[in-house]
């Protein structure tokens, strides 16, 4: 099968061919090492291997749950706004970082100027932003989210929130500096894979 054809594998820096499909969450890998091409019944082993490594630890466990919850959330939050996964991650960087110019924003999802700007163009559509100019420099375009459409994220999220806040506030000094140690550690793993730098000063 040539090379670029639907279907074809294509082997990576990392010396891997694969094939993902994110639609049915099912991954299909196949795994050169030493040159050889590995089985099917090898990298299944090896997945396996891994999501037990995670399953018989108690907080690696916990951490996959939190991650699926987080992804659940999105998508219930999505639904209720009316936009996909997609629409829904831009507006999520807005709600976190405020206005942001459509550049800054593709640099937030690690998508094309052109591809930000058509999700700009659908979230537009929709109601829950516009594009507005500073006083203090007419020449930049900045991406705003909408009052109404924040306000209904937030009523999504007021929930969660509350509950959180009640849970800190029953941690103890000593309890929340492993804590905030722990989250740290996690966050910088996090950063790492998803190619962001690191922060300048940690939060304290």
């Amino acid at each position: 099968m040539a090379a670029g054809e639907p279907g074809s594998a294509r082997r990576d820096g990392l010396g891997f061919r694969s094939r993902i499909s994110l639609n049915n969450l099912t991954i299909k890998r196949l795994s050169y090492i030493d040159g050889d091409m590995a089985t099917d019944d090898t990298v299944s082993t090896y997945i396996a291997s891994l999501e037990a490594r995670v399953a018989g630890d108690a907080i690696g466990a916990r951490l996959k749950e939190i991650s699926v919850l987080t992804r659940g959330i999105g998508k219930k939050i999505g639904e209720t706004l009316g936009v996909n996964p997609t629409d829904m991650a831009a507006l999520e960087q807005l709600l976190m970082n405020g206005p942001l110019t459509p550049g800054q924003l593709a640099a937030h999802l690690k998508v094309t100027t052109a591809a930000a700007t058509q999700i700009v163009d659908r979230l537009e559509r929709a109601g829950h932003v516009t594009r507005e100019r500073k006083a203090g420099d007419r020449r930049k375009v900045f991406v705003v989210p909408a009052h109404e459409s924040v306000g209904r994220a937030f009523q999504e999220l007021a929930p969660m929130l509350d509950g959180l806040d009640g849970v800190i506030a029953g941690l103890g000094q000593d309890e929340r500096q492993v804590v905030e140690r722990f989250l740290d550690q996690v966050i910088g793993v996090y950063r790492t894979v998803a190619g962001f730098s690191p922060p300048a000063s940690p939060p304290h």
